[in-house]
C-alpha cells in the first residue's frame, strides 16, 4: 500500500518532524499513540522526519509509516545509527549532535512530540525556543498526560513572571489521534497557501540553494540510490535534489556491463550508482576540487574503487585523451538556471548556474562530447524548465551540434519546475 503524497503548486508535501524515545517502551498508551500518528499522518499524504533509529518509539514510528504507505527520512547520529534500517526512504546521518539536531528542525513543518527523555525534551525546548524568539512559527504538539510535566513547567515560569511573551503555536494533545488531526489540518492549509520552505530546492534560486549549501560546515552521510555516501561542506548534496534522484534510476537502468562517463560529478553519486549497477569502468570529473577530494573518498570506501577514477576538470578538459571514443555512457546532470556566475563566487556555484554566453557548461559540454562517444555511445542528461531560457539554450544547442535527442522521462509536470531526462545521440 502507498498513499499519494499531497503537494502543493510547487510540488512540496510538508512533513512533521516527530520526536520521541529511542529507548524501548513496553507502555501500551505510548505505543498506540506512536502507530496512530504515523498511520494517520501517512494516511492523509504527508512526510514523516525522525531521529532514524529502529529501536523505542522512533522505530515504531518509522515501521508503522512504512507498511501503512507513507514515508519516512530519518535523520541519524552516526555513532547510534550508521546505517539506515530499512523502513527508511531517506536517510541522513551526522557526527555531532548539534548538526543532526537543526536537520531534524529544518526539515520539520511541524512537530509532534512522544514520550522520551533528555534527549526529547532538548529537542521540545529548542522548537520552543525559536519559536519565542521568533525564527520561526511552527505548530508544536505535546502528546499525552507524560507531557503535564512540560505544562507545569512552563506554567511556574509564567507564574513567577519570569516567562517573556510567548505565541508558540503549542498544543497538549490528549492522544496519537488528537495531535494528528491538528497536523494534518495545519498541513491541508499549507498546501492551500502553496507553502515550501527554506530546505525545497526546486522552489528556490540558485544563490538561495548556494546559500543554503554553504552553511554546512562538517561532513555528512546520506543514503543516495541505495548506496551510503559522505558529503563534504562545500559539495553539492545529490540527496536533496529531486532531478538528481531521478537521473539516478536512469543511470542505475543504463550502466550494466558498460563504460560510463560520471561529468560534473559531485560527490561521486552517479559514478557510484553506475559502478553498483555493474558498469565496467567509471570516469568521473568535477570543477570543484573540493567535489573531487570527496568523490575519491567515497570511491575509495566503494567495494568497486578498482574500476573507477576521478579527475579534477572543467568538463572534458583535462581528462586524457586516451578517453576519446571511449565511453559507452555518458552522464550529465548540469545546472539548469541561466544567471550569470560572480567572480566572488566558489567551485560549488558552477552546480547551480547555466552561463548564457559563450562559457555556457552546456555549450562546452555539448561542443566536445561527442568526441568522447564510442559508436552508438548515448548521452543521458538531466534537467528542468526551471529556466526557460536555459532550457532553450539546451535544446537550440543539440540542434546546432547535430545531435539527435528526445525525452526519455519527464515527471513533476503539474509543478513550477518539471523534472526531464533527455536521450542524446550524435548523428555527425
Amino acid at each position: 500500500m502507498t498513499h499519494i503524497m499531497k503537494k502543493s503548486k510547487t510540488g512540496y508535501t510538508p512533513r512533521v518532524t516527530v520526536f520521541s524515545s529511542r529507548k524501548d517502551t513496553n507502555n501500551p498508551t505510548y505505543l498506540q499513540d506512536a502507530t496512530v500518528i504515523a498511520t494517520e499522518i501517512s494516511k492523509a499524504g504527508y512526510g514523516i522526519n525522525n531521529g532514524a533509529s529502529l529501536s523505542g518509539l522512533m522505530g515504531v514510528v518509522a515501521k508503522t509509516a512504512h507498511e501503512t504507505g507513507g514515508h519516512v527520512y530519518g535523520i541519524a547520529l552516526s555513532d547510534y545509527e550508521s546505517v539506515p534500517h530499512k523502513y527508511l526512504e531517506e536517510y541522513e546521518s551526522y557526527k555531532f549532535h548539534t548538526d543532526r539536531q537543526h536537520r531534524l528542525i529544518e526539515l520539520g513543518d511541524a512537530y509532534i512530540a512522544l514520550p522520551g527523555a533528555i534527549g526529547t525534551f532538548h529537542e521540545i525546548l529548542d522548537v520552543h525556543l525559536l519559536n519565542i524568539l521568533g525564527e520561526m512559527n511552527k505548530p508544536l504538539v505535546l502528546v499525552g498526560e507524560y507531557f503535564n510535566r512540560y505544562r507545569d513547567l512552563i506554567e511556574s515560569f509564567e507564574n513567577e513572571g519570569l516567562m517573556h511573551t510567548d505565541t508558540t503555536p503549542l498544543f497538549y494533545a490528549n492522544d496519537g489521534a488528537e495531535a494528528a488531526a491538528i497536523v494534518t489540518k495545519y498541513f491541508d492549509s499549507l498546501i492551500e497557501e502553496d507553502y515550501y520552505p527554506a530546505t525545497f530546492y526546486p522552489a528556490l534560486t540558485s544563490d538561495q540553494i548556494y546559500k543554503h549549501i554553504s552553511e554546512t560546515v562538517r561532513e555528512y552521510q546520506i543514503l543516495f540510490e541505495k548506496i551510503v555516501m559522505t558529503v563534504f561542506p562545500g559539495v553539492y548534496p545529490s540527496n536533496r535534489f529531486r532531478s538528481s534522484r531521478l537521473f539516478a534510476k536512469f543511470v542505475r537502468e543504463y550502466s550494466k556491463g558498460k563504460i560510463v562517463a560520471d561529468l560534473a560529478c559531485g560527490h561521486g553519486a552517479m559514478g557510484l550508482v553506475a559502478l553498483d549497477a555493474g558498469a565496467t569502468e567509471v570516469v568521473m570529473s568535477d570543477i570543484n576540487p573540493i567535489a573531487v577530494q570527496n568523490a575519491k573518498c567515497n570511491l575509495s570506501n566503494s567495494e568497486n574503487n578498482g574500476k573507477g577514477v576521478v579527475f579534477e576538470s572543467n568538463l572534458f578538459e583535462k581528462i586524457p585523451s586516451i578517453y576519446k571514443n571511449h565511453f559507452d555512457v555518458i552522464f550529465f546532470n548540469p545546472p539548469f538556471q541561466n544567471e550569470k556566475l560572480k567572480k566572488t563566487d566558489s567551485s560549488l556555484a558552477h552546480a547551480f548556474k547555466t552561463l548564457p554566453d559563450e562559457e555556457s557548461v552546456l555549450v562546452k559540454f555539448l561542443s566536445t562530447a561527442k568526441e568522447y562517444l564510442a559508436k552508438d555511445g548515448v548521452i543521458y542528461l538531466g534537467f528542468s524548465n526551471k529556466d526557460l531560457d536555459s532550457l532553450h539554450l539546451l535544446e537550440t544547442t543539440l540542434t546546432e551540434k547535430n545531435y539527435t535527442f528526445d525525452i526519455a522521462e519527464i515527471t513533476n509536470t503539474e509543478t513550477v519546475a518539471d523534472t526531464r531526462i533527455y536521450k542524446i545521440t550524435y548523428t555527425g
